[in-house]
């Protein structure tokens, strides 16, 4: 047989251990496999032949492509099959519930979920049926005995999802081997058509390593696209760079005067690096944004009524076609012409990341890019407690002072316990150390925020390298049951475990309670694995308040805790010790907590993690209230997720108006993206009676619908609703509550 080479991301080899016809889809880059069964001659008297050929039958990028002699492929794999004609239209769906008969001439066969995207063609008349819930595709080839023409001729596609880096760019510390490094990050792309801003098209890009000099992996290479950025060789203004160099395929050159250039066409950029790293940020939203709207046109793969592509319709009538056939340089340059006012303010964007532009935060710059993430480097100015000034920090603390005191109840340690704390000093300050500060990075345009540099930040998660890198060997469980482990370490809170924090109504949740652990006990407990660790108690400069002292957490060497609440005041130091000790994230405390707000947000975030929100979403939907909003942060990676979300990404519906009298509401609907379902994914509310559909981030503009089709949406899934100021859950919702807030 014919196989791609040992370089090509996605091979065809003969399978080890199985059968003859049996066949193995081999992905370098994701490392899986996918076994192929591929039938000969009806009678069996001849093998399956196969044979490189190449993609053009296939409208969707694959990384190799097979001419295969043969009457029936079968993917062993469970999968729906979407069956589509020359025009690139859905025909028909095969189930293994619903088979499916394909007409004559060619169609294009995709698999709905296999660890290597896998396309078929064929000319039909053909059929989809099920062997042990595996989908065969089959020819209706006459029985002509062993003659050469006695087999049709089926094409088999196939592409690495590329959800892993391809490898690692090893990096010399100077920022031209960085901008060598940023420059290969395109070759993670799929494609450079406008469907790469699905997210299952773009990759990851490589990871970035310090050395010695600059070396390269397979399947890293420079993709000449046309598209070039200029900017300084300093560390700050190729940080803010790097998302939009990764979703152009940019080369990246040095330039005292920055430009972004595609084919013929400069569009210069400003020379200060603020007003640089902001621009910046606002070209890779433009461009994803017309990216957006411009597949969804007729000529796409996937003509879909988008409501971005109605938006900027109306707003500038552009030539939808020419764009999506024009190549990426030209798009772009097309792209550059239209002003960026036009699209800002149609997605909201997920993530700003401000990083401090040193050599050693390099390294995060791959999952910045995979996340698209706008980033500002140099961060905007921001306040702190060291510097001596008036701060909202400062603002914030009194705040926090005025509510701990109408408190009945609070999560701090006892001073009686131990030495005093210097009353001169903050709830935040008591547990800094004199090198470390509390920083407020300047708000930005975009869900969530992070901080990726020296201090902890309000308002913003904190990740490291080391948190993201992590992401790469866990992901969110699927199984039916979470491990929990919920501490309690004050018999004043231990009512809250079964009555407020409502753990055992989730069916999902093993849990597993301790209580008055001494500080050995929480250390051999912390040592061990657990999905999600809750903390209901006291911290302070101390540590983890235990029965016999306090465990501080900085001290851990290792840990099995994955994701962690540490609801108790002033817990972040006690988060980063245990993400320095291998956690993924969780949320912290940056102050003393009335106890009804550590009761309240800790409720709200257990059941969120349930439904599979990540850790920045969860924290979003919980900050109602501006001492709520700065009170909590994240320590680690915050797109962590507990377990996957039903609708894959998170869900989120606000009741904003009723009128009973005319059985109609109106409905704000909100989707946070995943690691796994990133930016770019569409999603449709089901109470809307028309086909649109949304990019999936943020919230859209008010619905109006009826309140049949609200009931219809909220008897489907598990997802939280605002409703009357309060965080509900789509169950609680009776048309009772609706009349008793309505207007008659």
């Amino acid at each position: 047989m014919d196989e791609a080479p040992d370089a090509a991301a996605v091979r065809l080899v003969p399978a080890r251990g199985r059968g003859p016809g049996t066949f193995e889809l081999v992905d370098s880059i994701e490392e899986v496999r996918l076994p192929v069964a591929i039938e000969g001659s009806e009678n069996g008297s001849r093998p399956a032949t196969t044979r490189l050929t190449t993609a053009g039958r296939f409208h969707a990028p694959v990384d190799g492509c097979w001419a295969v002699d043969a009457t029936a492929v079968t993917p062993l794999c469970t999968a729906d099959v979407y069956v589509r004609d020359a025009d690139n239209t859905v025909v028909a769906t095969a189930t293994a519930e619903a088979p499916a008969r394909i007409p004559a001439g060619p169609h294009v066969l995709e698999l709905s979920t296999a660890p290597v995207k896998t396309y078929v063609a064929v000319d039909g008349p053909a059929r989809v049926s099920y062997e042990d819930r595996y989908p065969r595709v089959s020819l209706d080839v006459p029985e002509r005995g062993s003659g050469d023409d006695a087999d049709g001729e089926i094409l088999l596609g196939a592409r690495s999802r590329r959800t892993s880096p391809a490898g690692t760019v090893t990096v010399p510390d100077s920022p031209a081997g960085l901008a060598r490094a940023v420059s290969t990050f395109g070759s993670a792309l799929a494609t450079t058509s406008p469907e790469r801003s699905f997210p299952t098209l773009r990759g990851h890009p490589p990871l970035i390593e310090r050395g010695e000099s600059f070396e390269t992996p397979q399947f890293v290479e420079r993709v000449d696209t046309g598209v070039t950025i200029g900017v300084p060789f300093a560390y700050d203004a190729l940080y803010s760079a790097t998302p939009l160099a990764f979703y152009l395929s940019a080369d990246i050159e040095e330039s005292a005067d920055p430009y972004l250039r595609a084919g013929e066409y400069r569009h210069d950029l400003p020379r200060d690096p603020d007003t640089l790293a902001a621009e910046l940020g606002d070209l890779l939203r433009h461009c994803f944004t017309l990216d957006c709207a411009t597949r969804a046109c007729s000529v796409g793969l996937y003509d879909v009524d988008l409501h971005v592509h109605e938006v900027l319709t109306e707003r500038l009538d552009p030539p939808w076609a020419e764009w999506y056939e024009a190549d990426l340089a030209e798009r772009t340059a097309a792209y550059l012409d239209v002003p960026t006012e036009a699209t800002l303010d149609c997605l909201d964007w997920p993530h700003t990341t401000d990083v401090v532009p040193v050599a050693e935060n390099a390294s995060a710059l791959p999952f910045l890019a995979a996340d698209l993430s706008v980033v500002r480097s140099p961060p905007p100015e921001t306040d702190a407690t060291s510097d001596g000034g008036v701060t909202e920090l400062d603002d914030f603390v009194r705040t926090s002072r005025e509510a701990v005191r109408n408190a009945a109840l609070t999560r701090s340690a006892s001073e009686a316990d131990g030495p005093a704390l210097d009353p001169t000093r903050g709830p935040t300050q008591n547990a800094l150390d004199d090198s470390e500060s509390i920083v407020t990075p300047e708000p930005a345009d975009s869900i969530a925020q992070a901080w990726i540099g020296p201090g902890f930040p309000m308002r913003a998660a904190k990740p490291t390298v080391e948190t993201y890198r992590r992401r790469l060997d866990r992901t969110p469980a699927e199984d039916l049951t979470i491990g929990v482990t919920v501490v309690c370490n004050d018999e004043a809170m231990v009512d809250e475990l079964g009555d407020t924090y409502g753990f055992r109504d989730h069916v999902t949740f093993d849990i597993r309670e301790e209580r008055d652990l001494t500080v050995e006990e929480l250390r051999e407990l912390l040592a061990d694995e657990h999905d999600f660790f809750h903390y209901v108690g006291h911290v302070d400069e101390r540590g983890m308040e235990c029965s016999d002292g306090f465990l501080d957490l900085r001290s851990l060497q290792t840990t099995g805790v994955d994701a962690f609440l540490l609801n108790a005041c002033t817990s972040y130091q006690q988060g980063m010790g245990l993400v320095e000790a291998g956690a993924l994230g969780g949320v912290v405390s940056l102050t003393d907590l009335p106890n009804s707000l550590a009761t309240r947000v800790g409720r709200d975030l257990a059941r969120l993690f349930d439904a599979g929100f990540p850790l920045y979403a969860a924290l979003d939907v919980v900050g109602t209230g501006p001492f709520a909003e700065s009170a909590y942060s994240i320590a680690g990676d915050p797109l962590v997720q507990l377990c996957q979300c039903s609708t894959g990404v998170g869900f989120l519906l606000e009741i904003t108006d009723i009128e009973m009298e005319q059985r109609e509401v109106e409905v704000t609907p909100s989707w946070y993206p995943t690691k796994r379902h990133g930016l770019g994914g569409m999603a449709k509310p089901i109470m809307m009676s028309v086909e649109r559909q949304w990019i999936a981030t943020g919230a859209t503009a008010a619905i109006d619908t009826s309140i049949d089709r609200l009931f219809e949406c909220l008897n489907s899934g598990r997802f939280p609703v605002r409703f009357d100021g309060d965080l509900l859950w789509n169950w609680d919702i009776t048309e009772e509550m609706l009349s008793s807030t309505g207007q008659t």
